[in-house]
């Protein structure tokens, strides 16, 4: 069961019938890691993205990816918006462990807010 109350995709726009544990419809819906709170269920999506000379994996939950920004495709752009590339769903076990890797080239160990 998704949200309490919800039984449509959290989609602005997007009428069809949330999928399993979902916060969102089949067409909406992205692979993640299942996470229940008070008999509310959200799928966690795990996203990939690089930024300068760092990369990162951040995790959002898809009734915020739907509701905030109307599914992958905003989310994706929102994010190139802000100067992020390479931008990407986690939706495997695979690509999780492929973007663990560090990227090439030498790690900061100092971000450019701490270098005063």
């Amino acid at each position: 069961m998704p949200m309490k109350g919800r039984t449509t995709c959290a989609v602005h726009g997007c009428s069809k019938p949330v999928s399993g544990p979902a916060n969102l419809c089949d067409e909406h819906r992205l692979p993640g890691g299942i996470v229940k709170v008070d008999g509310n269920t959200m799928v966690i999506t795990t996203w990939y993205a690089e930024h300068g000379h760092e990369s990162g994996i951040m995790l959002l939950n898809d009734f915020a990816l739907g509701d905030l920004f109307g599914g992958r495709e905003g989310f994706e752009a929102n994010l190139t918006q802000q100067g992020f590339t390479n931008v990407r769903n986690l939706g495997t076990l695979l690509e999780l462990e492929i973007a663990k890797q560090p990227p090439p080239g030498p790690w900061q160990t100092a971000y450019p807010w701490e270098m005063n």
